[in-house]
């Protein structure tokens, strides 16, 4: 073993040191962050053509408009939703979101951006009183 040590002492100091003709070539700032900006560039500029240009993806929020919101516990709401002209009332919680009621008569907006004369809490009262003469 020591036989082994002494020979590749030996072969390794005739040869001459590589790191003393090697040098390492200067990279400027310019070289590493013009290349970084290209890609990063590159990349939303391809997020955005495949946005715009990708057919089948419906465009999000189109045709449903939220009317009201209102939280029952820290991880569950109620929403009244519009959707095509009716108003539907959705639980929602963190694990899923279920229909309770689909209102048909519902009040059309008088001008385009104005606030339905009715708000969640009418609809929620119409809602109470209709189960409640049901049931008598």
């Amino acid at each position: 073993m020591n036989r082994n040590l002494l020979f590749l002492l030996a072969v390794s100091s005739s040869f001459p040191s590589f790191a003393e003709g090697v040098k390492t070539p200067e990279i400027s700032i310019a070289q590493v962050l013009l290349p970084l900006a290209m890609v990063i560039g590159l990349i939303f500029a391809l997020a955005w053509l495949v946005k715009r240009f990708h057919p089948g993806t419906p465009g999000m929020g189109k045709g449903v408009q939220v009317l009201a919101n209102t939280p029952l516990s820290s991880q569950a709401r109620v929403c009244l939703v519009r959707v095509g002209g009716k108003d539907v009332l959705l639980g929602v919680t963190n694990q899923q979101v279920s229909r309770l009621l689909v209102l048909e008569e519902t009040e059309e907006v008088e001008e385009a951006g104005q606030q339905p004369k009715n708000d969640f809490a009418d609809h929620f009262k119409r809602l109470l009183n209709r189960d409640g003469s049901d049931a008598q």
